[in-house]
């Protein structure tokens, strides 16, 4: 009994050790990011109704909610469309959801609000979705298009979409729609999506690198002079020999279900009595060079030489084209309008870059006469009216926090040594809270602005340097450490480990952090 006790007490040490790991990881923000899919049998996901995330990034915050029927479209929308509406209906990925901008700054939401302020009857249902490539949006068409009774689709292909519509599943075993170069659908049940243990969905696991689906191995390659293996979405931007028989297998399975995808949207608008227009959204890179010449050399890690972002996009262009869909190309506009409209980290549109976006889709479509005679503007405008932005304090989230703590803990300092100086207590208090915001704010803004190679180091690197110099400041103490925990181990006392194992860290933190008044603002960064 006593053996099984002993092991218990170890087993419950262990548990904690992860379980306070977990939960550090977590209130940092290193927890595993939460879907807004779920499982489709037509399209291999799609959103889910009456969602909410939030992301939050270096980069921007923003809040994503879904309605009834799965869309980032109003609570209560109909599928059923008004008298005399003209109804848009926006296929595409993220960058069509809007997925790192609030929603009344998405491109979609903008061509709407601009045609409104015109006074058209107009309405855009955008159907953009996380993750999808070109034969996703074409399948969702397919199986709910009629529902929602379009009168112009507009399909807006990514760079990416090249290499995965070739693909059977993405990334983690997820099944999807794959499209023969004919446009017919090929004929298999999706299976639905694997489950994940709760260990493989542990912020713990993500951090060292165990969270990772099995499957990145199969869509990875390593190109001629690279200096690190990539996806091989990435081998739409590398040049390949112009013989087709040198063309990888993949790359010859893009082309083929690039060009399916399309010839399939072409029959689903045919069917539907409308039509639909082909707006590939160029990559960052393919619009600024400077951009360009910094994600080749940081992320690809490739000769510039080599690097030829617009590949995939004249590629789409090309095979819609010929197979006769109308396309509109959106990169003279978003070259003129300069910096600012791509996250440099992200790669997504900015509020800027949504803006110009929209404003060229409004003009094109305008000018080529996709909107009929009795939808023109009613009234002139230059540029889309403003929207109010919600009221706020203006006042940001970690200023809020630094004076709350400030005059808490300087309100605990007076009260716990009453004999000081009640002047210098702020002071004290808001240097050492200064210091650690410091750390804090810096640790993220470095995290950021490194390449993703150096930047997942950054952390791991000041937990052992923080934790190295707590030991060595502990000295013989790590012994009586260590000997009360053997001493309850052995005992059998497993029911008292956890209290015993989280009073000992903590402790021993802080007394290192009272007896080093410079390590301190480190150790308090960590609580």
């Amino acid at each position: 009994m006593r053996a099984i006790n002993v092991m218990l007490s170890i087993l419950v040490s262990l548990l904690v050790g992860a379980l306070v790991l977990e939960g550090g990881l977590r209130l940092i923000g290193k927890a595993p990011p939460k879907s807004l899919n779920r499982f489709d049998r037509h399209a291999g996901w799609a959103k889910e109704a009456g969602r909410k995330v939030v992301r939050s990034t270096p980069e921007y915050k923003i809040t994503i909610e879904t309605n009834e029927f799965g869309l980032r479209e109003d609570q209560g929308a109909a599928k059923l469309k008004a008298p005399g509406v003209f109804r848009v209906l926006a296929l595409g990925d993220s960058f069509t959801l809007g997925y790192s901008v609030e929603r009344a700054d998405s491109f979609v939401e903008q061509l709407e609000r601009w045609w409104k302020a015109e006074g058209r009857n107009v309405e855009v249902i955008n159907a953009g979705t996380e993750g999808y490539s070109t034969d996703q949006a074409v399948a969702w068409l397919a199986a709910n298009g009629a529902e929602w009774s379009p009168d112009l689709v507009l399909l807006f292909p990514y760079d990416n979409d090249w290499y995965w519509n070739g693909q059977e599943t993405y990334i983690g075993g997820l099944a999807k729609p794959v499209f023969e170069a004919t446009g017919a659908l090929e004929q298999r049940e999706l299976a639905p999506w694997p489950k994940r243990s709760l260990l493989m969905n542990s912020a713990l696991a993500r951090f060292f690198g165990y969270g990772k689906p099995r499957d990145v191995a199969a869509h990875m390659y390593q190109p001629a002079g690279a200096k690190r293996a990539l996806l091989k979405e990435f081998a739409a931007v590398l040049p390949v020999s112009p013989d087709v028989t040198q063309i990888d297998k993949f790359e010859l399975q893009s082309r083929q279900g690039t060009q399916g995808a399309l010839k399939a949207l072409q029959a689903a608008v045919a069917r539907l009595g409308v039509k639909a227009v082909v707006v590939p959204i160029p990559s960052h890179s393919a619009v600024d060079d400077e951009f360009k010449l910094k994600f080749c050399q940081k992320f690809l890690g490739v000769d510039p030489a080599q690097f030829l972002p617009e590949r995939p996009f004249e590629h789409v262009i090309a095979i819609a084209k010929e197979i006769g869909l109308p396309t509109l190309d959106a990169r003279a506009a978003l070259r003129q309008a300069g910096a600012g409209s791509y996250y440099d980290i992200d790669w997504h549109f900015t509020p800027k870059g949504n803006g110009v976006f929209a404003s060229f889709l409004r003009e094109q479509l305008d000018s080529q006469g996709f909107l009929p005679p009795e939808q023109a503007a009613k009234q002139a405008l230059a540029q889309l009216p403003v929207t109010p932005a919600a009221k706020s304090s203006g006042i940001p989230f970690w200023a809020k926090l630094f004076a709350g703590l400030w005059l808490a803990l300087s309100t605990i300092y007076c009260v716990t040594y009453p004999k000081e100086n009640r002047a210098l207590a702020p002071l004290k208090v808001g240097a050492m809270l200064g210091l650690v915001f410091g750390i804090f704010m810096g640790g993220k803004f470095l995290i950021g602005a490194l390449p993703p190679a150096y930047a997942r180091l950054i952390l791991p690197l000041f937990l052992l340097a923080v934790l190295s110099f707590v030991a060595y400041k502990l000295g013989r103490r790590l012994g009586t450490i260590a000997e009360l925990i053997k001493a309850f181990t052995l005992r059998g006392h497993w029911y008292l480990m956890p209290l015993v194992m989280v009073l000992l860290s903590v402790g021993s933190l802080l007394v290192v952090a009272a007896s080093s008044p410079l390590i301190a603002p480190f150790i308090y960064t960590l609580f």
